[in-house]
């Protein structure tokens, strides 16, 4: 089992204006020119939406999931999808947890940081807090328990700061000898503020 980075952005967005400007949104991501990381003709071309589905046993069908707070998926062909909820963003990406520890210095993680910038400000955000999957006490939680139960960003980050556990947004501090999956010691967050 890996650990998987997610990150997670504070917007504020109602489920029928995301609905409404859906097609708005793809064209800006699609104007972001992202480095495919599959062959666009294997899977999707670029980026696409689509909504929460299930399945359903009793029709044997695959219906909308209106149980869920997920309004909106868009999947790419590059290293981020991207899943709306009402007021929290949340990206998933090909990279491990432990890539904001080893790479922070170097010019692709720059590169990173700018994708991350770029694909949040469409939808009106300006800050992240990096986060994690299975295995990782404190950032899975976040994640699993609160976000992907519809929990605002503004509630989670509040939460965090609650917890005693600071948030750095110094990545020079981050060492990889010191990450502790079973004892997370800080929660990454940034503001791009060398960005403005």
């Amino acid at each position: 089992m890996a650990t998987d980075l997610f990150i997670i952005s504070n917007i504020k967005v109602s489920k029928e204006d995301v609905l409404a400007e859906k097609d708005e949104y793809i064209n800006k991501l699609k104007a972001l020119n992202l480095d495919s990381v599959l062959p666009r003709s294997e899977h999707i071309e670029d980026w696409e939406c689509e909504f929460p589905e299930i399945y359903d046993e009793q029709t044997n069908s695959v219906i909308p999931n209106k149980e869920t707070k997920e309004i909106i998926h868009f999947s790419s062909p590059f290293s981020y999808s991207i899943t709306v909820y009402p007021n929290c963003l949340e990206i998933s990406t090909i990279y491990k947890y432990r890539f904001i520890y080893t790479l922070s210095e170097s010019e692709f993680f720059n590169k990173f940081r700018q994708d991350i910038y770029n694909i949040i400000s469409i939808f009106g955000g300006s800050e992240v807090i990096y986060l994690a999957d299975n295995g990782c006490d404190i950032l899975s939680a976040h994640l699993e328990l609160k976000v992907w139960e519809g929990v605002s960003y503004n509630v989670v980050k509040k939460d965090i700061e609650k917890s005693g556990i600071p948030l750095t947004s110094d990545y020079d501090s981050l060492k990889l000898d010191t990450l502790s999956y079973r004892n997370i010691t800080e929660i990454v967050y940034d503001d791009f503020a060398d960005f403005s």
